[in-house]
């Protein structure tokens, strides 16, 4: 019998720029995010107001000695994975650019 399929899994490492895609990465280096934690996973998934659930203690198979988490997102608020996969990796990315961006400060002449 088969299982039936209940959440969306998403790890911070597929969005992790570092890695290759055989260690997991999931999106295309340009989309991906350098140092991508599980805050900022969820900072998207709030912003895309996708109904979720963390599960910290929770590791990633390919990387389980240095995994942080992750998030299971309910898919009656997503098309398909693919579609969830590239939204979440465009609003990290903006994030980290609003970040940068705010640690920028003047110079005094």
């Amino acid at each position: 019998m088969l299982r039936k399929k209940r959440y969306f899994v998403l790890y911070p490492e597929y969005f992790d720029k570092k890695l290759t895609r055989n260690q997991g990465r999931k999106v295309p280096k340009n989309k991906a995010v350098d140092d991508c934690s599980l805050a900022k996973l969820v900072f998207a998934c709030k912003h895309l107001n996708y109904d979720y659930v963390v599960e910290k203690e929770k590791k990633y198979s390919k990387n389980w000695w240095n995994s942080e988490g992750r998030i299971l997102i309910n898919p009656e608020s997503v098309k398909n994975k693919s579609v969830l996969i590239n939204d979440v990796a465009n609003i990290a990315r903006k994030l980290k650019k609003k970040t940068q961006q705010s640690g920028k400060t003047k110079k005094k002449k």
